[in-house]
C-alpha cells in the first residue's frame, strides 16, 4: 500500500511481464515503492538484520547506510505529481484536460481559487514541471473554501496545442455574467456567472508564463476541443446556461482569431409541454477524416425552476469541409438541430424514466462509431454495423459501482476502455477490454487502486504516450479540506515525482483554518436536490 493507500498495481510489472523488483532480462527497475516499503519493515527482514550481526563491522556498517539511503529514496517518492487539485479538479466533460506533443505531457486541471494549472512529464527524463497557474478564474472565491457548495466546479481547463506548439486553455465560466451583455444564444439562469477566458502560453512547450487572448465570448459552459491534423482548431461549448444552445467556433490560425458561433443544438420551450425547456448535454470530438462526432443526451429542464432529468443517448456527425451535419445513416440534418429533428433522425436509445448522462465517443477504421453512455447505474456500450445500433452491453456489471471513463477503439471489434469502480471498498482506475465488438467485456489491467482515495477521471490524453493515458483526480473523504492529489497514469501505473516537490500548497492549508465549519443543513440540502448525479449539474 503506497502513499495515503494508494497502490500502483501495475508498475509492478514491466513489458516483459516480470513482477520482480528488477528484470533480468531488460535490467530496468520497477517502480514499486510500496512493495519496498513493505518489505524494508517486516518481520522477515528484521530477522534478516539480526543475523548480519555476525558479518564483519565495516560491511555491516555499508550495508545500514545502504539500506537507509534506500529507505529515504523511496520515502521521498509519491504517486502522485501534485497535491494543489481543488474541488472537482477535472471532467470528462471539459477535455481534452492533456495532451501528448513532442514527448512532453501536458496536463490542465482545476486548482487553488478554482484556477488553471498546467503542469508538463518530460518522458524522456522522467521529471516533471510544474504546476503553474496559468490564469485567473472569476468564479473563484478568496480564500480557498472548506465548503463543497462554495464552490461552482464548472470552470474547469480544456487544452490544445496548436501546430506552433502552443499550449491553449478555455477555462472560467459556468454560463457568463450578465454583466458582461446580452448571451444572443441563451438565458441567463439560475444564476449564471464567470467569463470563458482564453489564455495562451507565451511560448511553444513553455508553461511558465501565459497571456489572454480575448476572443472569445464570455457565455460558455463545458468547452471541448477537437483539432485536425491541418492545424484548425474547433472550441465546442454551451453558450450559456442549460438553457442555452450547443455552438462551435472555428479558428484556421491558431488560435489568433475564431469564426462566429455555429449554434448545433437548440434550447427552446418544449413542444411537449411549456412547463419544459428543451435542454442538452454534449461531447464532442474528432471521427475519420474531415468529420466530428456528437454524443449527447436530452435534459427536459423543468420551468420555471430546473430540474436534473436527463434521458435517451443520441449520435450525429459533423463533415467539417462544408459544414453539413447528418446522423448516423447519412441523411442531412437541418441545424440547429432541434428535440423533434433529434428524436426523429439521431436517437440510438430512448432511456425513458431511467437516466443518462454525457457519454464518450470514437470511431474505428470504416468511421463508425462507438459510443458508451452512464444510464442507470451502468456504463452502456453502443456501436453501429454499418446497418443498425448494436443492442447495448453494460460494461463491467457484477463489478460493483461503475463510474465514468473513455476508451479507444482499436478495430472495429477490438476496444479498451478505462473506467473507475468501486468494488469491496477498493476504488480502481483499470481497464475492460472487448474483442468481439462489446458483446462481452473482460477486466483488464489495473491503473491504480486506493482504499482511501475516490478517483475522477478525464477523457484519454490527446496522441497519449503509452505511460501516461488518463489524468485524475482524487479524493480522500475523511480530510477536511477540498484539495486533492493529482495523478498521471498508464502503463507502468501513476508517474508520482519527489514529495518535495509534488507538495504545492504551501500555507495555503494554515489559511483556511480560521473558515467556519461547512453548513451541513445547506449540504444535506443540496445532496438530497442532486441525490444520483455527477458534478457537472446544472
Amino acid at each position: 500500500m503506497g502513499e495515503r493507500g494508494v497502490q500502483a498495481t501495475e508498475s509492478r510489472r514491466l513489458s516483459c511481464g516480470c513482477k520482480r523488483w528488477r528484470c533480468n532480462s531488460c535490467s530496468a527497475a520497477h517502480l514499486t515503492s510500496t512493495v519496498l516499503r513493505r518489505s524494508l519493515i517486516s518481520p522477515v527482514s528484521i530477522r534478516f538484520t539480526m543475523s548480519l550481526l555476525n558479518f564483519p563491522c565495516r560491511l555491516l556498517a555499508a550495508l545500514a547506510a545502504a539500506l537507509k539511503m534506500a529507505t529515504l529514496a523511496i520515502a521521498a517518492e509519491v504517486p502522485f505529481f501534485t497535491d494543489n487539485g481543488y474541488g472537482n479538479p477535472v471532467s470528462s466533460l471539459q477535455h481534452p484536460a492533456a495532451e501528448h506533443y513532442q514527448g512532453v505531457t501536458y496536463v490542465a486541471y482545476q486548482g487553488p481559487h478554482e484556477d488553471p494549472y498546467v503542469a508538463a512529464y518530460n518522458h524522456a527524463t522522467g521529471k516533471w514541471t510544474g504546476p503553474v497557474q496559468a490564469g485567473v478564474n472569476l468564479m473563484g472565491k478568496s480564500p480557498d473554501q472548506i465548503d463543497p457548495s462554495e464552490l461552482d466546479n464548472h470552470g474547469k481547463p480544456a487544452l490544445v496545442i496548436d501546430r506552433k506548439g502552443y499550449i491553449h486553455l478555455v477555462f472560467g465560466s459556468h454560463g457568463g455574467d450578465p454583466k458582461f451583455g446580452k448571451n444572443p444564444l441563451g438565458e441567463f439562469f439560475m444564476g449564471t456567472k464567470g467569463k470563458m477566458t482564453h489564455v495562451v502560453s507565451q511560448k511553444p512547450g513553455d508553461i511558465s508564463a501565459w497571456r489572454v487572448v480575448d476572443n472569445l465570448p464570455p457565455f460558455g459552459t463545458y468547452n471541448q476541443w477537437v483539432k485536425f491534423p491541418s492545424g484548425d482548431l474547433y472550441l465546442f461549448y454551451r453558450h450559456g446556461g442549460h438553457r442555452s444552445d450547443w455552438v462551435y467556433q472555428k479558428s484556421t490560425n491558431d488560435g489568433l482569431t475564431f469564426s462566429a458561433p455555429v449554434s448545433v443544438l437548440k434550447h427552446k420551450v418544449s413542444s411537449a409541454s411549456p412547463a419544459i425547456n428543451d435542454s442538452w448535454y454534449a461531447w464532442f470530438e474528432p471521427g475519420l477524416g474531415e468529420t466530428i462526432t456528437a454524443s449527447y443526451v436530452y435534459h427536459p429542464c423543468a420551468n420555471p425552476k430546473h430540474n436534473a432529468h436527463r434521458q435517451n443517448v443520441y449520435f450525429m456527425q459533423m463533415n467539417a469541409r462544408d459544414g453539413n451535419w447528418t446522423n448516423v445513416q447519412g441523411d442531412r440534418l437541418t441545424l440547429p438541430v432541434t428535440k423533434e429533428s433529434a428524436d426523429r433522425f439521431t436517437l440510438i436509445e430512448a432511456t425513458g424514466t431511467v437516466r443518462s448522462t454525457h457519454g464518450t465517443c470514437h470511431v474505428d477504421a470504416n468511421g463508425y462509431p462507438h459510443v458508451a453512455f452512464p444510464v442507470g447505474r451502468d456504463i452502456r456500450y453502443y456501436r453501429w454495423d454499418g446497418k443498425a445500433w448494436q443492442k447495448p452491453v453494460s460494461v463491467g456489471a457484477g463489478h460493483g459501482r461503475v463510474g465514468d471513463g473513455d476508451f479507444i477503439v482499436d478495430s472495429p471489434l477490438s476496444v479498451r476502455m478505462i473506467l473507475s469502480t468501486e468494488h469491496d471498498g477498493d476504488n480502481e482506475i483499470g481497464w475492460w477490454n472487448t474483442e468481439d465488438g462489446g458483446l462481452t467485456w473482460t477486466k483488464g489491467n489495473i491503473l491504480i487502486s486506493s482504499k482511501v482515495l475516490s478517483f475522477g477521471t478525464t477523457a484519454i490524453v490527446r496522441n497519449a504516450h503509452p505511460d501516461a493515458v488518463m489524468l485524475l483526480g482524487s479524493r480522500d473523504a475523511t480530510e477536511p479540506h477540498l484539495y486533492r492529489r493529482m495523478f498521471l497514469v498508464g502503463a507502468r501505473g501513476p508517474l508520482g515525482r519527489l514529495a518535495a516537490e509534488a507538495s504545492q500548497l504551501g500555507d495555503r492549508l494554515e489559511a483556511i483554518k480560521s473558515l467556519p465549519p461547512p453548513n451541513r443543513a445547506k449540504a444535506e440540502a443540496k445532496k438530497k436536490k442532486k441525490l444520483g448525479l455527477d458534478d457537472e449539474d446544472p
